[in-house]
């Protein structure tokens, strides 16, 4: 098998493909944003907390970093904060990175044509 002859690819190349990807699953993830943003002003009504801060503590939950600042003291809000924003936050997570992927693979596509 011979070598490939595939030239580094800067980052400026490949964020301007990974965003031309992220363009196709633009509603997904604006729906996971509102619905993540949603969630978390219902916790703040819920909690007693700032809009700010239930907006807050969903996106910190969703992606599972989980501080330990705000802690959920409410049936519903532990619900939330322990099944449903993290599983939204591994979809959107899951969904950055495939799409990552697909930037990557597109770039290593189109260089694999121009060097044949």
């Amino acid at each position: 098998m011979g070598e490939s002859e595939f030239e580094l690819v800067g980052f400026r190349t490949f964020f301007h493909e990974f965003l031309r990807v992220l363009y196709y699953v633009r509603s997904i993830l604006l729906g996971l944003f509102l619905i993540i943003t949603a969630l978390g002003v219902l916790i703040a009504r819920k909690e007693n907390l700032s809009i700010w801060d239930g907006v807050y503590f969903a996106f910190i939950s969703a992606y599972t970093v989980g501080y330990g600042d705000i802690v959920p003291t409410k049936a519903l809000t532990k619900f939330l904060t322990a099944f449903i924003l993290p599983l939204l936050g591994m979809i959107f997570t899951g969904i950055m990175v495939a799409a990552a992927m697909q930037a990557i693979a597109r770039l290593y596509r189109m260089q694999g044509g121009r060097n044949e």
